[in-house]
C-alpha cells in the first residue's frame, strides 16, 4: 500500500480505479477492458478502437525517488516484452486495431529519465515491425494527474472517496501571517477580539491568540486543497463555489436574526458550512471535506463576508 496526494494504493485498488477511469475518459473511443486470464494479462489491460493500449502499475511499497524509477523502468521493459510473445492472441482481441500508444498508468513518478527510457522503446519497438503495432508506436508514461477529473466517481466505484493533501501551517508559518499586516491577517485578528467582547466569562490575550491561531491554520492548511479543487476537479469546484457563495450571501442577514454571542453564531455557521460540505462535496473524504469546512469559515473572517459590525 502507498500513499498518494489522492489516498492510499495497492495494486488491485489502483488497477480498479484505473479501469473506471479509462471507461469514462475514453467511452467515445470504444474502450476495451483486458481482463487477466491464466496467462496474464498480455501486457495491456484495456484498449481504445484509435488504438491506445494501457497497462496499471502501482508500487508495492513507498520507494525512494531511485527506486521507483528502477521499478518502473523495469515494468516498461518487461511488459513491452509481452507484446512480442503474445501477439497472436492480442491479435484476436484488438480485432484489426493497431495499437499507437502503450501508455503505463501509474499513480506517480519522479525521474524524467523514465521518458528517455520510454522513448528508446518506442524507437525499439518500432523496428520490430510487429503487425499489431503502428508504424508510429509510441511508449508513453501517465500519473494519476492525468485522470484528476474522473478520479472521485472512480473511487467512489471501489467504495472509497477522493483525498486531497492540505497544506502545511507551522508555528512559524501563522506567526508569519499574522505580522504581514495583511487585510487578512488584520481581520482575522480583529474579529477574533470581537467574539471575546460580548462573553460575559473573563478571557485572556492568551485565549484570543490560541482562537486567532486556529483560524489561521485552518486558512493556510484549507487553501492548497482549493486550489488543487480548481485545478484539477472542475466540477467539484464548480459545486463548492455555488454553495459558498449562496451561503455568504445570507450571512448579513442571519447575523441581525441571531440573538445570541458572536462565538455562538461562529458556531451556528461552522456547522451549517459543515453539513453544505458534507451533502454537496460527499465524493470527498471526511479529512478533506473538514479542511475544506474550517476554511470557509476562516476564509470569511479573513475576506470579509463573515461581519460582527
Amino acid at each position: 500500500m502507498i500513499q498518494t496526494k489522492y489516498g492510499e494504493f495497492d495494486g488491485n485498488k489502483w488497477e480498479a480505479v484505473c479501469q473506471v477511469c479509462f471507461k469514462i475518459r475514453y467511452e467515445e473511443h470504444s474502450y476495451q477492458e483486458i481482463k487477466a486470464d491464466g496467462d496474464g494479462d498480455h501486457g495491456i489491460e484495456g484498449f481504445t478502437k484509435r488504438g491506445d493500449a494501457f497497462q496499471c502499475y502501482c508500487p508495492e511499497k513507498d520507494y525512494t525517488q531511485d527506486e521507483l524509477h528502477e521499478h518502473i523502468r523495469d515494468k516498461v521493459t518487461e511488459d513491452l516484452k509481452k507484446l512480442v510473445k503474445y501477439r497472436s492472441k492480442l491479435k484476436s482481441k484488438l480485432n484489426g486495431t493497431k495499437i499507437k500508444r502503450w501508455i503505463l498508468v501509474t499513480p506517480n513518478y519522479h525521474k524524467n529519465k523514465i521518458i528517455d527510457h520510454c522513448s528508446k522503446k518506442s524507437v525499439e519497438y518500432r523496428q520490430k515491425n510487429i503487425e499489431i503495432l503502428d508504424d508510429d508506436f509510441e511508449v508513453l508514461i501517465y500519473d494519476a494527474e492525468y485522470f484528476a477529473a474522473e478520479l472521485p466517481v472512480a473511487l467512489g466505484s471501489v467504495g472509497d472517496k477522493l483525498f486531497i493533501q492540505h497544506g502545511e501551517s507551522s508555528d512559524e508559518d501563522i506567526a508569519k501571517f499574522k505580522s504581514s499586516d495583511s487585510s487578512q491577517a488584520i481581520n482575522v485578528i480583529k474579529k477574533t477580539e470581537q467574539m471575546f467582547e460580548d462573553y460575559s466569562h473573563s478571557h485572556s490575550q492568551r485565549q484570543i491568540d490560541t482562537l486567532a491561531a486556529a483560524f489561521i491554520r485552518q486558512y493556510l492548511q484549507g487553501a492548497p486543497v482549493i486550489s488543487e479543487l480548481s485545478k484539477r476537479h472542475g466540477k467539484l469546484y464548480e459545486r463548492y463555489l455555488r454553495a459558498v457563495d449562496d451561503m455568504a450571501e445570507q450571512l448579513d442577514q442571519k447575523r441581525i436574526f441571531h440573538e445570541s454571542s458572536r462565538r455562538e453564531f461562529i458556531k451556528k455557521i461552522s456547522s451549517e458550512v459543515n453539513e453544505m460540505v458534507n451533502e454537496d462535496l460527499s465524493s470527498l473524504d471526511r479529512v478533506t471535506r473538514n479542511k475544506i469546512s474550517q476554511y470557509v469559515v476562516a476564509l470569511w473572517l479573513a475576506d470579509c463576508p463573515l461581519r460582527f459590525d
